[in-house]
């Protein structure tokens, strides 16, 4: 089987290695920037680079069809693929995705699912059609996310969960004992990209669940959930909740803890226990007084 790999980021690589060691013969490698880490493993592995950030087009259509492609794989890779690409080869092209589906479609899964309080995620691997996330399902295994997972720690889970689910799909494909199956288009619901200024967090419309959830879905590869003090950024990496009920002005910094500040939110207080400012980590409750308010 000659696969053609697009891919960019962590599960790009781990997945890349998976195939290889497993003794798939990847024709070339698909990227739309450097990416020093999986370039890498291409050139160990004398496989035919192509830089492509404009995937659509009749000459890139060409290019791929004198590979004599038998299958596509998709992982990591942001760019979407029209249907004179993704048809070209034979067994389909297919695509690894990192929420549950049909409900998370689009971008950042993980961070939407985390952000949404989400109990359980998905690895999804399924075949691309003119949507996007919407082809027929191969494979969805389902994870938990725990109270307190962020961004990062879900994402090692997928990673440990895509390889291996990877390699069962491609064996079913050729041995042609696999057939998608349809989501259901009534259960979905299509997430959009999210952007840096995203992140910050709006003390006096946030409860603390949601100001908790934002700050673990983007405590990873993102840029951190964040608010302002004094007009200076201020990066909040780790945050818990209260057990005790505290109240009063939104934003506003009333009283210390061993373990870090107490912010006001819409409903009540939570605990800002790590922050970043100007990229190094500081103690907030030396950085923050009493009184502070936060916007």
């Amino acid at each position: 089987m000659k696969i053609v790999y697009f891919a960019s980021g962590i599960r790009g690589l781990i997945c890349l290695k998976a195939l290889l060691e497993n003794n798939y013969e990847i024709t070339a490698l698909v990227s739309n920037g450097d990416d020093s880490k999986l370039l890498d493993i291409g050139k160990k592995y004398s496989i035919l680079h192509i830089e492509n950030s404009k995937p659509n087009t009749a000459i890139f259509a060409e290019k791929l069809k004198k590979l004599k492609p038998d299958l596509f794989v998709l992982s990591g890779y942001n760019k979407i693929l029209k249907p004179q690409i993704y048809s070209i080869p034979p067994l389909g092209t297919i695509n690894l995705h990192g929420g549950k589906l049909p409900q998370y479609r689009g971008a950042a899964p993980i961070n939407w699912q985390i952000i949404n309080g989400e109990s359980e995620g998905g690895c999804c691997i399924l075949y691309v059609d003119e949507g996007i996330d919407t082809g027929p399902l191969l494979h969805q295994e389902k994870y938990t996310i725990e109270p307190e997972d962020t961004h990062a720690s879900v994402l090692k889970k997928t990673l440990e969960i895509f390889p291996r689910i990877l390699l069962q799909v491609i064996g079913d494909i050729e041995s042609n004992s696999i057939q998608g199956i349809a989501q259901d288009s009534t259960k979905s619901c299509h997430y959009t990209r999210r952007y840096p200024e995203d992140s910050k967090i709006l003390w006096s419309s946030m409860i603390d669940q949601q100001v908790h959830n934002l700050v673990r879905a983007m405590h990873g590869p993102y840029p951190p959930a964040f608010t302002y003090c004094k007009d200076e950024k201020v990066e909040i990496i780790e945050t818990s909740l209260l057990a005790e009920e505290i109240r009063g002005i939104s934003g506003r910094i009333p009283l210390k803890r061993s373990e870090g500040v107490v912010a006001i939110c819409l409903n009540r207080g939570i605990i800002i226990r790590k922050i970043k400012v100007n990229g190094e980590l500081v103690d907030p409750c030396k950085y923050f007084n009493i009184g502070d308010n936060l916007e």
